[in-house]
């Protein structure tokens, strides 16, 4: 029974040899790919008719060089590409803030019956017929809508006639 012991801890032990030995070999590789690349320079420049394009490689601006009063000069290029990827950041963002807020809205009317901030029934809070989001209203309550309608215009017809009585008084001798 030792000797078998004895035959697995040596084939183990072989097994992490060899490991160690392959990993060594790996880094080796590694060090000597890294030691052969030559470093990528910062600027890579193309000729134009004018002068020519630099690239800057690390950031990814473009630049236009030429030659004006003796003197070369770099101006940088408008990055369009920059600009729309800024442009749809932004509208991704108002559009996300919208819904939510849209969402807020509708839990507020309670037009989504889910959610946890909803109010039951409807926007006023009154309790309504679960899974319905608006009832017909029945006869009584369109009497009591039109008895107020009608209330609200007696009391208009009424302020109006004493704001016409002083004119009233005043034109009642003046023939038409």
């Amino acid at each position: 029974m030792t000797s078998n012991r004895q035959g697995k801890a040596s084939a183990t032990g072989k097994v992490v040899v060899a490991f160690a030995g392959m990993a060594f070999a790996v880094m080796a590789v590694v060090a000597s790919t890294a030691t052969a690349q030559e470093p990528v320079p910062r600027f890579q420049m193309k000729p134009t008719d004018d002068g020519f394009v630099r690239l800057d490689t690390q950031t990814g601006a473009v630049s236009l060089c030429a030659r004006a009063n003796g003197d070369w000069a770099c101006r940088a290029m408008a990055d369009d590409q920059k600009t729309l990827q800024d442009k749809i950041a932004r509208l991704e963002d108002e559009n996300r803030s919208l819904r939510e807020e849209n969402r807020r809205l509708e839990d507020v009317m309670g037009l989504n019956p889910g959610s946890p901030d909803a109010k039951p029934g409807g926007p006023d809070g009154a309790p309504g017929a679960p899974g319905n989001k608006f009832s017909i209203p029945s006869e009584k309550d369109i009497d009591k809508a039109f008895d107020y309608f009608e209330g609200m215009l007696k009391k208009f017809r009424e302020r109006l006639e004493k704001l016409e009585e002083p004119a009233k008084k005043k034109n009642e001798g003046v023939p038409l």
